[in-house]
């Protein structure tokens, strides 16, 4: 199973440390084709993960963004997507498996209510998040079980839509960062030093490796109206060139979005 891409976006996927492609997709059941919905590409692990959930919206989401991860996997490696293997590497994040050495390729999921997006490298660890945006006031305990003090501060003089605002975008920021780190949830969100507007990110965790704390990129999207998403890499080396390919509901094509 192949989807439609424009010519040359494998290749636009250079070996340099600054390239990613981030895929997107919105969640529209409709508009899905049956092998969607069977996870006719996915392995027996995934289908049976698949199965467990109790929500509808929660399976289909599950096999929707599986499915395009594999489809996105194959579209650079030229592999057919049920055929792709994973495995755990370090900090329990899926790798493609791979007979020795580095694997060609790196990515990262993540998916919210509506949308799904897939990072992906040559090379360098990358990490993306993606949330629905709200009107509603966060809850001052998440704002301050994920907020440092100086971003709180920061928050107090904006008027409460902008402050909402402002918290999906860090919030989704230090998530990508953790997720690009390996460490996810286990690193204090409040640690992960990365502004609004800003592009490059520190981690101050003494309990995270020092070559680890710095060398960090982030570039904030909204792809929607309705949501934010963040894409981070490990490197510093050249600014962050990322590419936006956005993924038909039909799953039979994609197009760049610049």
């Amino acid at each position: 199973m192949r989807i439609r891409v424009p010519p040359g976006l494998a290749q636009s996927l250079d070996a340099s440390d600054a390239c990613v492609h981030v895929w997107i997709g919105r969640l529209s059941p409709q508009c899905m084709p049956p092998w969607v919905h069977d996870g006719t590409l996915l392995d027996a692990s995934e289908r049976e993960t698949a199965r467990r959930f109790r929500q509808l919206e929660d399976r289909t989401m599950f096999l929707a963004s599986h499915a395009a991860l594999r489809l996105a996997l194959a579209t650079y490696r030229g592999t057919p997507a049920h055929e792709l293997a994973f495995e755990t590497g370090s900090g329990g994040r899926p790798e493609l498996a791979w007979s020795s050495g580095a694997p060609p390729i790196r990515f990262n999921l993540t998916h919210t209510s509506g949308l799904f997006a897939v990072s992906l490298t040559r090379r360098v660890a990358c990490g993306v998040d993606a949330e629905r945006l709200s009107t509603r006031a966060v809850d001052d305990s998440l704002l301050s079980a994920i907020l440092s003090p100086p971003e709180l501060a920061r928050l107090g003089t904006l008027a409460r839509n902008e402050a909402t605002a402002a918290f999906h975008r860090l919030w989704t920021r230090k998530e990508a960062v953790l997720k690009a780190l390996g460490l996810g949830l286990k690193v204090d969100p409040r640690c992960v030093l990365v502004g609004d507007e800003d592009e490059l990110a520190f981690v101050n965790d003494p309990t995270v490796e020092l070559r680890s704390r710095t060398g960090w990129q982030v570039r904030t999207f909204q792809p929607t109206p309705d949501h934010v998403v963040s894409v981070a890499i490990g490197s510093v080396t050249e600014a962050l060139r990322p590419i936006l390919i956005e993924l038909e509901p039909t799953f039979e094509a994609a197009r760049r979005l610049d």
